[in-house]
């Protein structure tokens, strides 16, 4: 008898584990249904989205499927059914996700109402309903303009339609004009942008031999595209440059430290798909410091002023479902004026002739960099965020 119980506690244990395992899988799988619906969704692949989301709802039934399929479906139109999902997210949904589906399912009802029809329904909110003692005629020969008479017998069934009534094919409104979980469609079209490019190349800034000709250094940027549809934008950036020491230094200096403020503007150009060549030009303020020249706290001093300009021409390959990841590869050159803002005579630092600033230059230069787009938060928001 004993051997029986045991035999028993382990076929329970392994049923046990094995359910386990099934429901970790399941989820799992869910999960990555969910994502790819997330990526066809932001594609604006709204059927495919919904029927990766329809998958993960038959595996694990949680409220964020539904909600996601709701979204789905309202891009499509189908708001029957978008509104059916959302009533399921919201019987089980808490916190955010119970305040997005309200949200939802406003938005649902406003839709079918902008066009004249309540949901369930499809025909226009001046359709007369149906009712027990006034059923629609639809028989084939009715004529539109003879109203309905409640007194017509209704056309004879054909053999097995009662047994198999037709289905009405679902009501379709439609969509709205843009895709609610997404501020803009991709295609290069974006908001604001922060970035970061490396650069190195060299020039001659200030007098002869006194400072180096090669240049490395780096730039940090942020874009705001203010006109989509052409393109153009703007972009603020902070440059960092070194030049190293000169090999026949005249002056008691050795290396200069350039930091480049300054704004931009530029235009994409894109050559159809990812790629795109942008020129751009811009003005900066620029502040140096000769031999990492340093004061009594031991902090480094920019305190010699000149004005400069930039140009570029960048090639960039964006990626990702939304193109919100770029690679750049750019050409350009910076201008400087000649210093005109320094230490005074009666300054313990030297003046601007004396560090070899008294003449501009310019550095060309060779850049890679990254940036990331994006559409919120500044500028137009998607009107929902997907879970």
């Amino acid at each position: 008898m004993s051997r029986l119980s045991s035999l028993a506690i382990v076929i329970a244990s392994i049923a046990a584990a094995s359910g386990a395992a099934y429901a970790q899988s399941q989820a799992e799988l869910a999960d990555k249904l969910n994502e790819e619906g997330k990526e066809l969704m932001y594609a604006n692949k709204y059927p495919e989205a919904s029927a990766k989301f329809r998958q993960a709802v038959a595996r694990v039934a949680e409220p964020k499927y539904f909600f996601n399929l709701c979204v789905s479906l309202t891009n499509e139109g189908a708001l029957n059914e978008a509104f059916n999902a959302c009533t399921s997210a919201q019987g089980n949904a808490t916190g955010d996700l119970s305040a997005k589906t309200d949200k939802m399912l406003a938005k649902i009802k406003d839709l079918a109402r902008s066009q004249g029809k309540e949901l369930g329904g499809g025909g226009s909110t001046d359709t007369p309903p149906q009712t027990p003692d006034r059923p629609i005629d639809h028989s084939p020969d009715r004529s539109p303009d003879r109203p309905n008479d409640p007194t017509r017998q209704p056309p004879p069934t054909r053999v097995g339609e009662a047994d198999h009534p037709m289905t009405a094919p679902p009501i379709r409104y439609a969509p709205p004009g843009q895709n609610l979980a997404l501020a803009s469609t991709p295609d290069n079209h974006y908001t604001w942008t922060l970035g970061i490019d490396l650069l190195a190349g060299g020039g001659k800034l200030g007098q002869p031999d006194v400072y180096g000709t090669a240049a490395v250094g780096f730039r940090l940027k942020s874009d705001f595209l203010f006109d989509p549809i052409h393109r153009f934008g703007g972009e603020g950036y902070l440059q960092y440059s070194h030049l190293g020491k000169a090999q026949n230094d005249t002056l008691d200096v050795s290396t200069l430290d350039v930091v480049d403020v300054g704004a931009a503007l530029y235009k994409h150009l894109c050559l159809g798909g990812r790629l795109c060549l942008t020129p751009l030009a811009g003005v900066h303020l620029s502040l140096m410091s000769p031999a990492g020249a340093m004061d009594d706290q031991g902090s480094k001093l920019f305190n010699y002023a000149a004005v400069g300009g930039r140009a570029e021409l960048a090639l960039s390959y964006a990626f990702g479902p939304r193109f919100e990841h770029v690679l750049s590869l750019m050409g350009g050159v910076n201008v400087y004026s000649a210093v005109l803002s320094g230490p005074g005579m009666d300054s313990d630092n030297a003046t601007a002739a004396e560090v070899g600033l008294n003449k501009g230059g310019a550095l060309g230069y060779f850049a890679i960099g990254y940036t990331r787009r994006f559409n919120t938060p500044l500028g137009g928001r998607p009107f929902i965020t997907l879970e």
